[in-house]
């Protein structure tokens, strides 16, 4: 018999039919076997091809809302899917503090969050609610990523975020959102005048531009060698690898179903 709770997580994950019945069936096997299964142990007991395309199923479900992000490459944000790091914040903590620098930006899962500003005397002003689906801090955090700005120039945070229970969230850092820009970097400068970028900043560009072009042509010169080699009927573990990171690109649903492909 499976769990209320078990159910409800379901629910909240928002996850389509297929997806469920993928996670109910691997559940079911484990009841067989007399195993119970919590909430906590949902993605842990299936194989490991069904839980990354999960997880990334969430992750880009939760990036897509955020409107800077709606018409990027599906590799950019699959790239970004790769660094967020899921958080529980308990009730009342401190998340981001008002004038803080914004060091990350959360994107709420579960729970609901209060964010406001200070009058200097104790009190709230402005208060706003962030639930599920809901984040904080991607506008300000994307538009100094874009500009491939210094930590020195952070944005600061306007308001305190605070949760108001038991919250879960996944948290994309500052760091790791610039090194995306940097790999992903004609995403965010097409529609901006190069002449606005320093000179370090143009040679960083011009770097990372040339690096992508090596790692193409390396891709490449792999998958020539591995066809010569699957020919032969013999392939090295490290070209297996290279195959295998293709394939995960490219990863199809666990269950057929051409409407929920990423």
């Amino acid at each position: 018999m499976i769990s209320k709770e078990v159910d409800l997580w379901l629910f909240r994950k928002g996850l389509p039919s297929n997806l469920k019945q993928v996670i109910m069936h691997f559940m079911i096997q484990k009841l067989k076997q007399k195993i119970d299964v919590g909430v906590d142990d949902i993605l842990s007991i299936l194989p490991s091809t069904h839980r990354k395309y999960i997880e990334r199923f969430l992750r880009l479900a939760i990036l897509k809302k955020v409107p800077m992000l709606q018409t990027k490459d599906v590799k950019m944000l699959k790239e970004i899917c790769e660094h967020l790091q899921p958080v529980h914040y308990p009730e009342d903590i401190c998340i981001i503090g008002e004038g803080e620098r914004l060091s990350k930006m959360i994107f709420i899962t579960n729970g609901t969050v209060q964010t406001y500003k200070t009058n200097g005397e104790g009190g709230r002003i402005g208060s706003k609610f962030l639930e599920k689906g809901d984040f904080y801090g991607s506008k300000e955090l994307l538009n100094w990523a874009s500009k491939l700005s210094s930590f020195d120039d952070l944005p600061i945070s306007t308001r305190m975020v605070k949760p108001i229970m038991k919250v879960e969230a996944f948290v994309l850092s500052a760091e790791d959102l610039k090194n995306v820009v940097r790999k992903f970097w004609w995403h965010f400068t097409k529609d901006k005048d190069l002449t606005e970028f320093s000179e370090p900043v143009l040679e960083e560009l011009a770097l990372s531009t040339i690096k992508q072009i090596r790692r193409k042509a390396k891709k490449k010169q792999a998958i020539r060698s591995l066809n010569n080699q699957l020919a032969m009927g013999r392939p090295s573990m490290n070209l297996q690898r290279v195959v295998s990171r293709a394939m995960w690109d490219q990863l199809p649903s666990p269950v057929q179903s051409p409407a929920h492909s990423l």
